[in-house]
């Protein structure tokens, strides 16, 4: 099994479902399918190869959401970055990833002339935000305008889908490594558990960050139910 298998389902059942909603802005399961496969399309016309990491540090938005789906469609690896990190710690875990984009939103593109100069790997920084990019940067809905929509890459159900780094309370942190397996055998019975349906309603109040509000982010994907998402 493999995470777009997930929303493939989700676009012939629940089509003209709501999948998220974001300070007034909508997206059926139809139009979320469409757009994280037109992400992943502008990442690969980025130079990106599978197994690249793609990091994000951001508040909760819809198209973090997105970047959970998009960049394991492309064959890539998510790596989400806490959002109470010194910039340090940010480095360390950019660095140790190994992570070729970073996608950042309004709030954390004041602390990248901080990062920046120490980033090893990092080629390109997309900013998640409305409106026009930052000097230096590409805009998210840049990469996916003119993108045709691409197919799911041909990855292993044990191909890495997402890096989330430990807390690092005795030590530095380290990258907790999660196939497409760990993510969907752990959504799918997490679902039923909490009763998940496709008319059950998500609130994303946790950091989007944290496996806490991953697992649920995966776990209502496999229900075609529909993601509430705040700051």
């Amino acid at each position: 099994m493999k995470i777009s298998s997930t929303i493939l389902r989700n676009m012939q059942v629940n089509g003209g479902g709501t999948a998220t909603i974001f300070a007034g802005r909508e997206h059926s399961w139809l139009q979320f399918g469409e757009r994280i496969a037109r992400l992943a399309a502008g990442l690969t016309n980025l130079g990106l190869q599978g197994g690249d990491r793609v990091a994000v540090l951001s508040l909760n938005n819809d198209r973090y959401m997105e970047s959970y789906f998009g960049v394991p469609w492309g064959g890539f690896v998510l790596v989400p970055i806490n959002t109470r990190l010194a910039p340090p710690e940010i480095e360390f875990w950019l660095n140790d990833s190994g992570a070729t984009v970073l996608m950042v939103d309004e709030t954390f593109v004041p602390m990248l002339p901080k990062i920046q100069d120490q980033l090893e790997t990092v080629k390109h920084v997309v900013f998640l935000g409305d409106g026009p990019a930052p000097e230096g940067m590409l805009s998210f809905e840049g990469l996916l305008d003119g993108q045709s929509a691409m197919a799911a890459a041909e990855s292993n159900s044990d191909d890495m889908a997402i890096l989330l780094y430990t807390g690092g309370t005795t030590g530095r942190s380290k990258g907790v490594m999660l196939s497409q397996n760990n993510v969907l055998f752990n959504a799918l019975q997490f679902a039923p558990t909490v009763g998940y349906r496709n008319n059950s309603v998500y609130l994303h109040a946790a950091p989007m960050f944290h496996i806490a509000d991953g697992t649920c982010t995966y776990a209502i994907a496999t229900a075609a139910g529909t993601s509430v998402i705040i700051p």
